[in-house]
């Protein structure tokens, strides 16, 4: 048995709201894989991170993560008959996982004419997009028959992933919480969306891939002068300004917490934080002037400690109250902390560079795709970045009751801000 940590409460209790933000990573490989050498490699990644061998119980005074007894190649899916691959890879994705019954991960075995497409899945409720990359380097460093090239730790407090940080972060740490504070106030006073991506209420989700080639991300990179991420963040800022008159831009992204941690290892945790870059409107009209305001934005938030002030600051609320509270004060934040800034601007999530962690499989890996998180309940699509061998790979998620325009009219929109 695991305690629930209050980050997996939050996500658990958000699920009929948002979703149950499920990521799936989609590989495609030029080799096969045998039942047993699936099976032997998920349960190698289910004893280096015990949450993904248990089950989410709700409780009154603690939830907790309990063990599951069916065995772990109940997670293991094989289809070998001829099929449509990506019809069957939606099929899967569409297919959720219901954590309070089963295991929070899945594999799915996809036999190509050319090899083999595996479809690895994890909840949110016990792992953010860092956790699922950290698993995922495990299983394939064990389909490898390799060592994983990081340390595991099995810590998933969001303690443990500040452990990097000193008594002397303390002042700022406050002061960085105080400002969270602020964070509903700022957003009202940023531009809100007037004209809205197009919904049809019977739409399921949809999503899309979008791969910028190198020499285009070269060309983005120059122009811009900035990081990547400073980049794309600059870019939903001006798709935020064309869909809105007045008033800073608001646009959303996440941190990883992990990068306080002192030492890199691989956790299965939710240690990511939500933080919103307020862009002045003034400085949208071309790419490279928006960037290097974003990154002037970014940078001082790296350099101080929003990134864990915005997770401790509403933990603090619930920090040693009963779980079933904990669950309500979570939902009386929700109009605050995600539907406020989602009537503003755009959602935003970079991976980062997956090269490493994907090494394991050499040149055996053709491809790979994100999708998800399966979030609904919002009128915005979300998007996913990664870096893979020098191009740059957005997904475009967007969440049931959204037309497919609306992933029809970000991309073009985008590509437009990105001046490709």
């Amino acid at each position: 048995m695991l305690a629930a940590e209050l980050p997996d409460v939050a996500l658990h209790a958000s699920i009929d709201r948002y979703g149950d933000l499920g990521i799936h990573a989609v590989l495609d490989l030029r080799r096969r894989f045998s039942r047993e050498e699936l099976t032997r490699a998920l349960a190698a990644a289910v004893e280096a991170f015990p949450v993904l061998g248990c089950r989410y119980e709700p409780g009154l005074w603690r939830d907790r993560w309990l063990p599951v007894s069916a065995p772990v190649s109940r997670a293991v899916h094989e289809v070998s008959v001829p099929v449509d691959v990506d019809a069957e890879t939606e099929r899967w994705a569409r297919r959720p996982i219901d954590v309070r019954r089963e295991r929070p991960l899945r594999l799915v075995s996809i036999e190509r004419p050319e090899g083999t497409r595996l479809l690895f899945s994890i909840s949110h409720v016990a792992a953010d997009g860092g956790g699922i990359a950290a698993v995922g380097h495990v299983l394939g460093a064990h389909l490898a028959g390799v060592s994983p090239a990081f340390p595991v730790d099995r810590d998933r407090t969001v303690a443990g992933s500040l452990a990097g940080l000193r008594a002397w972060h303390l002042p700022v740490l406050l002061r960085d919480m105080a400002a969270t504070a602020a964070f509903p106030l700022r957003t009202l006073g940023a531009a809100r969306r007037e004209r809205h991506f197009p919904a049809a209420t019977a739409e399921p989700a949809a999503w899309r891939h979008l791969r910028i080639a190198p020499d285009d991300l070269a060309r983005i990179k120059q122009r811009s002068g900035t990081s990547v991420n400073d980049a794309l963040l600059a870019a939903l800022a001006r798709v935020a300004a064309g869909r809105s008159s007045q008033g800073p831009l608001a646009v959303m992204y996440t941190m990883d917490l992990r990068r306080y941690a002192g030492t890199p290892k691989l956790t299965a945790a939710n240690t990511s934080s939500i933080l919103t870059a307020f862009v002045p409107r003034s400085v949208t009209k071309d790419l490279a002037t928006s960037a290097r305001a974003v990154a002037r934005i970014t940078a001082r938030q790296r350099g101080g400690l929003a990134g864990p002030a915005f997770v401790l600051a509403p933990l603090s609320l619930a920090f040693g109250a009963p779980h079933f509270v904990a669950r309500r004060i979570v939902r009386w934040l929700h109009p605050l902390l995600i539907d406020l800034p989602l009537s503003r601007g755009l959602v935003f999530t970079n991976v980062g560079k997956v090269d490493d962690g994907l090494a394991a499989f050499g040149d055996d890996l053709e491809s790979v795709a994100v999708i998800g998180p399966n979030v609904w309940g919002i009128r915005v699509p979300a998007v996913v970045a990664f870096g893979f061998r020098g191009a740059l790979h957005l997904e475009l998620f967007a969440p049931p009751g959204l037309a497919p325009e609306a992933l029809t009219d970000l991309e073009r929109e985008l590509r437009a801000a990105l001046e490709l």
